[in-house]
């Protein structure tokens, strides 16, 4: 008996390598719409988080606000169900100080006073304020740093 056939061995290890596979390839698919998902949802909300950051001013500072508070004076919104939306998007804005930079401290002005007296005058003083500023509601939220220079 020459016969050629699969044997039930082989073809039980087929199925099993088979759905393998599958479950494999669907897992890599969930995942994908998954991170899909986030980034859209992310991308969304930054988006939205612009438009309290066009108003980057520290009287916001540690405020809970909707979007439609801040852009109601900008805007005239005529569509109902953007201003519904608009409303119900509540976000908290936190600024803080990170980080100050003077370019010319008083140190330096005594390194270079020995130079001339010409130098001194035409050195400015000012100082960089860094600020990150902190946006978010109960699911994300994004930061940016913003420069101040004085």
């Amino acid at each position: 008996m020459n016969k050629k056939a699969f044997t039930l061995i082989e073809v039980l290890v087929s199925v099993v390598i088979l759905s393998t596979v599958a479950v494999l390839l669907f897992e890599i698919s969930t995942n994908s719409k998954n991170s899909f998902s986030y980034l859209s949802q992310k991308a969304g909300f930054t988006t939205l988080s612009s438009l309290a950051l066009m108003h980057n001013d520290s009287k916001y500072h540690n405020s809970d606000k909707t979007l439609f508070e801040y852009i109601r004076y900008d805007f005239d919104i005529k569509d109902d169900e953007l201003r519904k939306y608009l409303k119900e998007q509540k976000i908290h804005y936190f600024q803080e100080e990170f980080s100050e930079f003077s370019p010319f401290s008083e140190g330096d002005k005594e390194a270079i006073a020995d130079t001339s007296e010409e130098k001194e005058q035409n050195m400015m003083d000012f100082t960089i304020i860094f600020d990150k500023v902190l946006i978010g509601n109960k699911q994300q939220s994004t930061f940016i740093y913003k420069v101040d220079m004085k």
